[in-house]
């Protein structure tokens, strides 16, 4: 039985209440949706002026790089992996940068950041083999040009380099038959003729490397630029010349 004290609520009251709940509800659902079209709103502001700084910070370094200004270029791909870390079109140039100073070790960790974002990437993947060609560590060098050709059986990027690491390694033989047929369908890669040169040089053969030496030439006069010292040391040898010290060879 109810208390003679309580009175229930008329009708009115009830829907009083009702609309006073529904218009909190209402209120609240607004505010949330004003503050995330906000935050959203801001999200994407910042997002293309990092863009923005990004693609502008990109041709300053890459315009270094291209320069051989490898200590400036990495001062500036540091500022786009500040802005985003896993930037692999930043990671790459910075490795190769190193790799360009000789720091074959710190280039190494930039290929191996890449290759934990995606481990079927291609340039990483090659130019951890020629970091580590750089290290003098042919075999596992070679693992990794192998690798790629395992994606792509006709990159001519890694077949150069395995052809260039087993050369070094005295395995002239299995170097040549790597390259022979890749060297023949692109007569035009100055850095397949200067590779088979150099095989054939080291097979004794310096008049027909001498050939491809000059092959190379035609395509690019500034041919000892690109060359690794020792591949340079042949080449002086065989044409009988004498050149500054070479340039790493970068993909």
């Amino acid at each position: 039985m109810l208390s003679q004290y309580y009175k229930p609520p008329s009708s009115k009251r009830i829907n009083y209440l009702k609309f006073s709940y529904f218009s909190i509800i209402i209120v609240a659902l607004s505010s949330f949706y004003l503050f995330a079209s906000t935050t959203t709103s801001l999200a994407d502001a910042q997002n293309a002026t990092n863009s923005t700084e990004i693609s502008t910070l990109f041709e300053t370094a890459d315009t270094l790089y291209s320069q051989k200004k490898y200590d400036e270029a990495i001062k500036y791909y540091d500022k786009i992996l500040a802005i985003n870390a896993s930037e692999i079109d930043a990671l790459n140039p910075k490795g190769l940068s190193l790799w360009g100073l000789h720091k074959y070790n710190e280039s190494l960790s930039y290929f191996d950041q890449i290759l934990s974002i995606n481990s079927s990437n291609v340039k990483a993947l090659n130019n951890k083999g020629l970091a580590l060609l750089g290290l003098q560590k042919n075999e596992e060098a070679i693992q990794y040009f192998d690798q790629v050709l395992s994606i792509n059986a006709s990159n001519v990027y890694a077949i150069n380099n395995k052809a260039e690491a087993l050369a070094e390694m005295g395995k002239n033989e299995e170097a040549f038959s790597v390259i022979e047929k890749t060297a023949i369908d692109n007569p035009n890669d100055e850095y397949l003729q200067s590779t088979i040169a150099f095989i054939l040089a080291n097979m004794g053969k310096d008049n027909e490397a001498r050939v491809y030496y000059e092959k190379a030439l035609k395509i690019n006069s500034n041919l000892t630029k690109v060359l690794y010292e020792k591949e340079l040391d042949v080449f002086n040898k065989v044409m009988g010349n004498t050149t500054t010290l070479p340039q790493q060879r970068q993909q």
